[in-house]
Order: C-alpha cells, then sequence, then structure tokens
C-alpha cells in the first residue's frame, strides 16, 4: 500500500512540475509574443525652477528613449503621452549636471523604459532680470513713385523684458517682424508683431501698433 501511494506521489510530482514549467512557458509567451521595441524623441520639461533664477541654457532640449511595448500599444501611444519632466528645485546658480533617470519621465502603463540617450542634461542658471528696451520698426519696400515716408510711430515705442540676466544684457533693441509698404501712397496704421531674433526672454507686449505716415516728394 505504501509503496502504491509512494509511486502516485512521484506520479503527481511529475505531472506537477510539467504543468508547472508549462504556465510558465506560456506566460512568457502571451507576455512577450508581439513585443516591440522603438526610439521616441522627447522634449525635456523643467520645474521648480528657483526664485530669482532663471534657465539661460541647456546642453540639450530633447533625448532619445528607448521603449518596449506590445505592437497594439506602441501602435496607440501618441508622443504626448510621454513627458520628460526635470526637477530644478534643487539646482543652483552657473551649470548643473541633472541626471535623466526612469523616474523623470512619465509613461502609459504597459511600457517599459530601455534606454535613456543622453542620460545627464546640463542646465545653466542665471539671476532672473528685467529691464525696457526701445522697439524700432522694420520696413521693407518703397512708397509708391513720388512719394516718401514722412513719419513713423509705435505704440507703445518701448517694452519691458524679463529673462536671464546675461541674456538681457545684450539686448539694447526689439525689432519688429517686417512691415511690408511696398507701393503705398497714403498713410497707414497696422499691428505687427515683435521679432525676439532668436533670443529668449518674456515681455509684457507681443503685438506693436505702427502708425506710418508718408508725403509726396518735394
Amino acid at each position: 500500500m505504501k509503496k502504491f501511494f509512494k509511486n502516485l506521489i512521484a506520479e503527481n510530482l511529475t505531472f506537477k512540475l510539467i504543468s508547472i514549467a508549462l504556465a510558465v512557458f506560456l506566460w512568457f509567451f502571451v507576455t512577450f509574443k508581439g513585443q516591440t521595441e522603438t526610439y521616441v524623441e522627447i522634449p525635456i520639461e523643467f520645474k521648480g525652477v528657483p526664485a530669482g533664477m532663471e534657465i539661460l541654457k541647456q546642453n540639450v532640449k530633447k533625448i532619445n528613449i528607448s521603449i518596449s511595448a506590445r505592437e497594439r500599444i506602441i501602435r496607440e501611444i501618441a508622443q504626448n503621452n510621454i513627458r520628460v519632466i526635470i526637477d530644478l528645485s534643487n539646482a543652483k546658480l552657473g551649470e548643473n549636471s541633472i541626471p535623466i533617470t526612469k523616474s523623470s519621465i512619465k509613461i502609459p502603463r504597459g511600457v517599459e523604459i530601455l534606454r535613456i540617450e543622453p542620460s545627464i542634461v546640463k542646465v545653466h542658471l542665471d539671476k532672473k532680470s528685467q529691464k525696457m528696451v526701445p522697439v524700432k520698426a522694420v520696413i521693407v519696400g518703397n512708397p509708391e513713385k513720388g512719394f516718401i515716408i514722412r513719419s513713423v510711430e509705435l505704440e507703445p515705442s518701448q517694452i519691458n523684458i524679463e529673462g536671464a540676466k546675461k541674456e538681457l544684457d545684450r539686448i539694447q533693441i526689439i525689432k519688429t517682424e517686417p512691415i511690408d509698404i511696398e507701393g503705398i501712397k497714403e498713410n497707414i496704421s497696422i499691428q505687427t508683431k515683435i521679432d525676439p531674433e532668436g533670443k529668449i526672454f518674456r515681455s509684457d507686449k507681443d503685438i506693436i501698433n505702427v502708425k506710418i505716415e508718408v508725403r509726396r516728394r518735394n
């Protein structure tokens, strides 16, 4: 009798081990079937900039993330579903080297992060500053033959700008976007935007009212 039960247990144990192995195989098959790896390029966002400071420059604006997920998830994923958020609350004036970790990246459920390139972003912080600067109208073209420009008036004629001190120190004037006056023979009043020309700042005004008066040439 003991031999009978011993053989039965041994047979059941073999069956159980086979069942467990099969279950593990099926789990791996279902889990990883259709897994796809791809790269996405995501812009870096910042939060927690210390009071009185501004971001002057950064060495990279976007990072490449290698992700893995089921094909269906990859197809449905939108770029704005992934965000890279860097916390600057502990940063200091000058250059800061901040690691980009998986905890910095917000991703949808079911997506695994495999690689992050680059893994460090260098951010240079400067003192926050502001100042008033004059605005200059950029005029292109010429009035109709026999006419000349009499005057150009801007409202406002100067604006307040705010940003990193080193960036603002090199700004002495703000230009408008080009205003085409080709062939005009009467006064015009238009609205135009300011042209940052690649400079980084914030302004209390970005729309300028421009009045251009013309007269006949003597």
